[in-house]
């Protein structure tokens, strides 16, 4: 690998240059103390760590400090929570100590916009840059498709109760659940900002295209199933959440979940592999678990509970990082995250550059 210069060279071109160095998958498992059956390769760089197998080998091995990255509220462009976190990892790690990190997976959305991706900067990033940020393993692929099975469960659903009468209903297999149209909650997926399809016409046709509603679709990583894939313990924890998500109101203003609609169990089918966190690793070559990206104003804006369970018992250090400022991402760390995992953080980072300052202090950007 080439020497890299961070003063004269782009963070793309400091990812690309790394990553001719980089340790294979299978070896920086095998360094993290991992075993060949927990290790689930997706090519030579990446791929995903069986969790299960691993938490139940090491359910009662030590548990290492723990660390959150958070920020001052941030400038529209962040302030470098990732980078900080990459940075700490990379700087424990040249101390001789066993540390790895957890960082959320970027959404396709602010990728192809403004801020780019997610990986932090400069020689604190994580790599490989490419996979990070487009695809990775699919995790939000599989998050997509079970958004919009429910979807299609849902309006499924609502033709036939609006063209078939109870006695037909009954013959199919089917209660009415009397849905109101006026009163869905939830939109279809898609991982872009894609503004012109927030609010859209659906079922324009017959009768067999579908009921005729409003509709649109919302960015995949704000999807309830994102924030379920957050906060789930294991695959039974997260089919019970998902059997649990509202996806419309009746006519007599009852809850229809997912449940209702006898989807639930095929949208964890989707999640099957995307609950196995994936490893990538820094430029310097120490392991990190990318797994989850909820947003945190819409939903929890945490890694998933699963890669910090894992990251405590792998490693001497875990640094795991909030989404946003601390006045929204950390505050659910330690209310909902924390809670739910029962992990308390050793210590905290906060983040705060002179330019937030600046603007904070009514300054320009």
């Amino acid at each position: 690998m080439k020497k890299l210069n961070p003063v004269k060279m782009k963070d793309w071109e400091i990812a690309e240059a790394a990553e001719g160095g980089m340790i294979p998958f299978l070896k920086l498992g095998r360094d993290m103390g991992l075993k060949d059956d927990e290790l689930i390769p997706m090519g030579r760089q990446i791929g995903k760590v069986d969790f299960a197998r691993v938490l139940s080998r090491l359910k009662k091995a030590p548990v290492g400090k723990y660390v959150d990255v958070t920020a001052i509220t941030p400038t529209p462009l962040g302030e470098g929570k990732t980078t900080t976190t990459m940075g700490l990892v990379e700087g424990l790690g040249a101390l001789g100590k066993r540390v790895t990190g957890a960082i959320r997976q970027p959404s396709g959305g602010p990728t192809f916009n403004v801020k780019g991706s997610a990986a932090g900067g400069g020689l604190a990033q994580c790599i490989p840059l490419t996979p990070l940020s487009i695809r990775l393993t699919g995790d939000i692929d599989s998050i997509t498709n079970a958004h919009n099975l429910a979807m299609v469960a849902l309006t499924s659903r609502m033709q036939h109760e609006a063209n078939y009468d109870n006695a037909r209903l009954a013959k199919i297999g089917l209660k009415r659940l009397d849905i109101d149209p006026q009163r869905v909650s939830i939109k279809w997926a898609i991982d872009f900002c894609a503004q012109a399809l927030r609010n859209i016409t659906i079922g324009k046709g017959s009768k067999m295209d579908g009921l005729e509603m409003d509709s649109g679709f919302q960015i995949t990583v704000s999807s309830e199933i994102m924030a379920i894939l957050a906060i789930s313990r294991d695959l039974k924890d997260l089919r019970e959440r998902m059997g649990r998500i509202v996806v419309a109101h009746s006519r007599q203003g009852r809850e229809i979940t997912t449940s209702d609609l006898g989807v639930a169990g095929a949208m964890a089918a989707w999640m099957a592999d995307a609950i196995n966190p994936n490893l990538l690793q820094t430029v310097e070559g120490q392991p990190v678990f990318v797994h989850a990206g909820p947003f945190a104003n819409i939903a929890i804006g945490q890694s998933s509970i699963i890669a910090d369970e894992l990251g405590v018992r792998l490693g001497d250090y875990h640094i795991t990082e909030s989404g946003f400022g601390s006045d929204i991402g950390f505050e659910k760390f330690w209310n909902l995250k924390c809670r739910q995992s029962g992990i308390k953080p050793n210590a905290v980072v906060v983040v705060a550059t002179i330019r937030a300052l600046k603007m904070h202090g009514g300054g320009r950007r």
